[in-house]
């Protein structure tokens, strides 16, 4: 019988981007900011693994300081709780700064796509629900895929360990 895996991801930008990635709707639980370390605890009794999706806030529950580092690559950090099967992604300091270096890494103008390129600003566009369908960050996924930024390859790789029988 094939695993359950459940994943978090923390804000709207991150959902889309872990969507977009995955493509199972099924098995993504949007969870807001510190919910999620509350989410996977609930979610791991029902699920095989849970895996979260965060960003390196400076403030972060104290669940995860259970957890301990087994990479760190790309402006991404995979870790994991002893003896469990509970999983954290770290996506840089924040899902604005982990794409804007992704694009620089690929020769990608953010303005093109109407991001401005100020991680503050970037971020306040980034944090409403109706990024999650925008066709420009669509788009801008895409592109940075297609290009393989080295981020992307990297939290591609993790989730698809997972997802992978």
């Amino acid at each position: 019988m094939p695993k359950t895996v459940l994943l978090y991801p923390e804000c709207h930008a991150d959902t889309a981007l872990i969507r977009f990635l995955v493509k199972d709707e099924n098995l993504l639980i949007h969870s807001a900011g510190t919910e999620v370390a509350k989410d996977m605890q609930i979610g791991i009794q029902s699920a095989d693994v849970v895996v979260g999706i965060i960003d390196n806030d400076k403030v972060k529950p104290r669940y995860f300081d259970l957890f301990v580092k087994l990479n760190e690559q790309n402006k991404t950090c995979f870790m994991h709780k002893p003896d469990s099967a509970e999983y954290v992604i770290i996506i840089d300091k924040a899902i604005e700064s982990f794409l804007i270096w992704n694009a620089e890494q690929v020769n990608l103008d953010l303005a093109l796509y109407g991001f401005p390129i100020k991680p503050k600003l970037l971020g306040e566009k980034l944090k409403t629900p109706s990024i999650q369908t925008d066709p420009n960050y669509l788009q801008l996924l895409t592109d940075l895929q297609t290009r393989q930024a080295p981020g992307f390859i990297t939290l591609e790789n993790i989730l698809n360990d997972f997802l992978t029988p």
